[in-house]
């Protein structure tokens, strides 16, 4: 992530400085795909308009909600409500509860005990074939996310450099009754993202030296211990789930109601690019 050291193998001034030069532009900016102006990182958080006019502080998550946007044809299952606000703040007391004892199943040191820092919340349309890649949502990296995300599509996002956590916009789903309950999937992403955020603000990469492809296998292995056997899902199959012409619960779901990830070991979809800076839970 931005706060590893970066060691240059190189040893003398000139070519050092013409190698850093290219690096530090790079992070900062990244031209878009539209042809438009550069994007910088901080491009991807929220602007005042977007930012909900009371952020939501979730006590377990130690976070607050700053920014939320709906899904038109899911209204009900995507808007901000008492009962989706609960399901967050249920997620991280369940998962903050166990990452702990996960860490010492997996033999991985931490250098503190509480986690610093944790960042702030957006929730915003993720499914590619309804509104994920519309305008300043989560899939639209021509004008929001193209300078930290690795590629199209995911599911949730986690950009250390920014202390921001972007999710999906579903946490509620309409159950075979027509009643609206948990998401198991939402769930599952919201407990792989947890998983980069802790291991990033516990010290865990401080500790042993930071590696991606790492940080997405201890992710995926957190929610297999968290009791979800069932891989990402794509847009398709998404949609497929939320008008129900699949199962309510995903196959290898312990509890459906308040289960976590999925685990299957999803591998990093092919052309992303290696930055430390985002932490993905990617589309199937």
């Amino acid at each position: 992530m931005s706060r590893f050291p970066f060691r240059a193998l190189i040893t003398s001034r000139v070519p050092r400085f013409l190698a850093i030069v290219p690096l530090a532009l790079t992070a900062f900016v990244a031209t878009p795909s539209s042809g438009g102006p550069p994007l910088s990182r901080f491009d991807a958080l929220p602007q005042p308009s977007e930012q909900l006019e009371q952020p939501v502080w979730l006590p377990h998550c130690a976070m607050k909600v700053v920014e939320w946007r709906s899904t038109s044809a899911l209204r009900a299952e995507s808007a901000p409500s008492e009962q989706a606000y609960a399901l967050l703040d249920d997620t991280c007391r369940d998962a903050y509860g166990q990452f702990a004892s996960f860490l010492r199943s997996k033999k991985l040191p931490h250098l503190r005990d509480r986690p610093t820092s944790l960042p702030a919340v957006s929730l915003l349309p993720g499914n590619v074939l309804l509104d994920g890649k519309a305008l300043r949502a989560l899939n639209d990296l021509p004008s929001r996310f193209e300078a930290v995300a690795p590629g199209c599509c995911y599911w949730g996002l986690y950009v250390d450099s920014l202390n921001h956590l972007f999710l999906r916009n579903d946490p509620l789903i309409k159950d075979p009754d027509g009643t609206l309950a948990p998401n198991p999937r939402f769930v599952r992403t919201l407990t792989h993202e947890i998983s980069h955020v802790l291991s990033a603000r516990l010290g865990v990469w401080d500790a042993v030296g930071y590696d991606r492809q790492r940080d997405e296998d201890l992710a995926e292995d957190f929610v297999s211990y968290m009791g979800m056997h069932f891989p990402a899902e794509s847009s398709a199959e998404d949609l497929d789930f939320h008008r129900g012409r699949v199962p309510y619960a995903p196959p290898g779901t312990d509890t459906p109601a308040l289960a976590p990830a999925a685990v299957a070991k999803v591998p990093v979809a092919a052309g992303q690019a290696n930055t430390p800076n985002a932490n993905t839970s990617p589309q199937r």
